[in-house]
């Protein structure tokens, strides 16, 4: 442990040399007064006459630094209240235009589209993401620079409003952002960092305002430091000082299992948001509900250790990037370590929902301060598990505080403290941790971590560290880490797989862009991690050899060998009935996956594996398709299916699932969520319809139902029907 802290020490030390982009993109922004702008997808009020135009922009791919292909024009202006944005998108072959979603918060980069990035405090640390579709789709979110898409807050839902229109010269959008939705600095004249995309998806053509370089990675676009500059804005209003969002829950729900009667369901509660400051907010929640939560993705498990599930309740999303804290995350077969995992609050261990009775959260900036805190409690519940355990949760009161402080252009240090607390026991524990990132250069960057907890009984032996270093550019990449966990470390907010550990990954990739077999570009890595016990004793061994493709027109080709090294100290029931003895295993299997051009109609994804799993084989295959049947109308089919043969028996997996999208408007879908798990014998039922009848406020009509499989027939588990209203209100 005393390395790794002074190698994170020297790490935090060097850090002094980190340096800055300059940017040379700006704006001036002008101001107009008593707007009469129609949100309509048409650019047609006088307004845009005078308003600042753009119509510089510079291609990322696929030929980095020349001009966009097609004529782009963009023009910003404001009032007190909004800031106004419209795009021209000029397309010499309109009738070509990919056009066929209208969900909010579908992944639009398979349609033509454009996107608004707001970098509203100027830090370089997190921005604001806007986008929409020729068919008026709305995607936001917020973004933490650098990290990747699947760590970026997707979830987050901001108030705006926008329109597109198509015609035979190609398609226009306006969008209109009230200030109030945004969180930004409290002062008379504002500097904004900006920057603005067009995707053309038959093309693969991405471009940018404030021009984003390949070298800059795969999260390039993320890079806010690239961003432009935005000048001009001023006596503009600042968000209410008060939101109120209450919302009404009636419904039935029946447990099968428990009992033979429906329960009638009433609820009453609310979500409240007071700003403190411009720069400050208190998120206030009582009654919590998540009704409307879709349900998780089935998943079958091969390992001995806990599957990852993310986040999807608005509470803790919103502002979620700065309560983390752990591991980097860069290799998508691997979950970081992380010590505040959210789902550990209302969730328990069998996934039984635990009541949330309230509480508060506040996040945001005091200075160069990041600051987050949570205060939460959930009420006490009992159940019987499927092992048929009764299980008995108390009142529990879980709190988060999370500091980071701004260091040069884009680093940081920091420090967390976490509490978990039994209201009707003694039980409590607790988690402290300092932690760090620095960058070297614009590719180079070097952080870590170092953690301790605090529980009844503790003998010492509960720290944890970590720390790495990442080069990467658009040719190569180079990550090395060193993590070590002690026997008792304890982190019951967290997620840590394993305990008990001394970790070492290394990881090199190299992707030329050879310009044959229409390749857009090629990745050749090796990942290896090598894992041991705290005294030293070898217990994993993993090395990833792989290749990923990306063609020109989207599509993607992946495979990858795995050499794997399992030493198990005790045994491990991998499947009913099946159990692994305590013994020292290796074998070598096979992936592969390829997946078609998703902006067309029909997309698909064939997957399969095949090799030596312990002291036996696997023969694994799936598919999925993704169909867009209409603009309205879309489904997707997923099946994967596992057949595994071991000395101490046989068994097959197999996961199918269904997802129905049907949009009546952007504003107004419904999604039917079908899943089939032969592994828990489970059909889940997970019906949405959701109604946007003002911005922000909804209604929901939610359907759930579980079948389980017994003795050749499905029985009802239990099924809940719901309606949830929400409505807000700005005081």
């Amino acid at each position: 442990m005393f390395k790794i802290i002074s190698f994170i020490f020297i790490f935090f030390t060097l850090g002094i040399f980190a340096q800055s982009i300059n940017i040379d993109s700006k704006i001036i922004i002008h101001q107009v007064f008593d707007s009469e702008i129609i949100i309509d997808g048409r650019i047609d009020e006088k307004e845009w006459i005078n308003a600042t135009k753009i119509s510089e922009f510079i291609q990322r791919e696929p030929n980095e630094g020349e001009k966009i292909s097609e004529n782009t024009e963009l023009y910003l202006t404001f009032d007190k209240n909004n800031l106004f944005i419209a795009f021209r998108c000029w397309d010499k072959n309109a009738d070509k235009i990919v056009a066929n979603i209208m969900r909010r918060d579908e992944w639009l980069l398979n349609n033509d589209c454009i996107e608004i990035f707001l970098d509203t405090y100027h830090d370089h640390r997190n921005a604001y993401y806007f986008s929409t579709n020729p068919l008026g789709a709305q995607r936001d979110g917020i973004i933490t620079a650098e990290l990747p898409d699947e760590q970026q807050n997707w979830d987050w839902n901001g108030v705006w409003d926008n329109a597109s229109s198509i015609d035979s010269n190609g398609w226009s959008a306006e969008i209109s952002i009230p200030f109030k939705t945004l969180r930004f600095d409290d002062s008379d004249s504002l500097t904004w960092g900006i920057n603005f995309s067009r995707y053309i998806p038959r093309k693969r053509e991405e471009a940018y305002w404030s021009p984003i370089l390949r070298d800059y990675g795969w999260s390039g676009k993320y890079r806010v430091s690239a961003f432009g500059i935005l000048h001009g804005l001023k006596n503009i209003q600042h968000p209410e000082k008060f939101e109120f969002k209450p919302f009404i829950l009636t419904g039935t729900k029946r447990d099968f299992e428990e009992d033979n009667s429906y329960s009638f369901e009433k609820n009453l509660g609310f979500d409240a948001k007071y700003h403190i400051t411009p720069n400050l907010n208190m998120d206030i929640s009582f009654n919590t509900d998540f009704a409307q939560v879709e349900a998780d993705q089935e998943q079958i498990n091969l390992s001995r250790f806990e599957l990852f599930l993310p986040e999807k309740r608005d509470f803790f999303l919103e502002g979620a990037s700065i309560f983390r804290f752990g591991e980097r995350h860069l290799f998508p077969l691997f979950t970081p370590s992380s010590l505040f995992f959210s789902r550990r609050i209302g969730i328990s261990d069998d996934n039984e929902l635990v009541p949330v009775l309230g509480g508060i959260k506040m996040t945001g900036k005091i200075g160069k301060i990041n600051t987050g805190f949570i205060n939460i409690f959930t009420d006490k519940i009992s159940y019987i598990n499927d092992d048929d355990e009764d299980i008995a949760i108390p009142v529990t009161n879980y709190s988060v505080l999370r500091l980071q402080n701004d260091l040069f252009d884009q680093s940081y240090i920091g420090i967390i403290g976490l509490s978990k607390e039994s209201l009707n026991n003694s039980e409590y524990n607790r988690n402290f941790g300092i932690d760090a990132n620095f960058f070297l250069s614009n590719n180079t960057q070097i952080g870590g971590y170092v953690a301790k907890s605090f529980s009844p009984g503790d003998n010492g032996r509960n720290l944890s560290g970590f720390a790495d270093f990442l080069y990467n550019d658009d040719l190569w990449n180079f990550y090395a880490s060193q993590s070590s966990i002690q026997d008792d470390f304890n982190p019951e907010m967290g997620f840590y797989p394993r305990t008990g550990i001394r970790k070492t990954t290394l990881n090199a990739g190299y992707s030329p862009r050879p310009d044959i077999l229409n390749i857009r570009q090629i990745t050749l890595f090796d990942n290896y991690n090598y894992i041991t016990d705290i005294k030293g004793n070898l217990e994993t061994q993993i090395n990833f050899l792989g290749l990923f493709t990306l063609f020109n027109n989207g599509s993607y080709a992946f495979a990858m060998l795995n050499q794997n090294y399992e030493n198990l100290d005790e045994e491990f029931e991998i499947h009913d009935n099946i159990v692994l003895p305590d013994t020292i295993y290796q074998f070598t299997n096979f992936y592969a996956e390829y997946e078609t051009d998703k902006s067309k109609p029909i997309a698909g994804l064939v997957r399969f594996n095949a090799g030596e799993f312990f002291n036996g084989n696997i023969l694994g295959y799936g598919f999925g398709t993704h169909l867009k049947i209409s603009s309205h109308l879309s489904v997707n089919l997923n099946f994967d299916q596992n057949n595994v043969s071991l000395e101490q028996g046989d068994f097959k997996t197999s996961i199918f699932s269904t997802r129905i999208i049907y949009s009546f408007t952007p504003k107004f879908f419904i999604k039917p969520y079908i899943q089939w798990n032969s592994d828990e014998k489970i059909i889940s039922t997970n019906f949405l319809l959701n109604f946007i009848h003002k911005p922000g406020s909804d209604i929901y009509f939610v359907y759930n139902e579980e079948l389980k499989r017994i003795k050749g027939k499905f029985i009802s588990k239990n099924r809940a029907i719901l309606l949830k209203i929400t409505y807000l209100m700005g005081l």
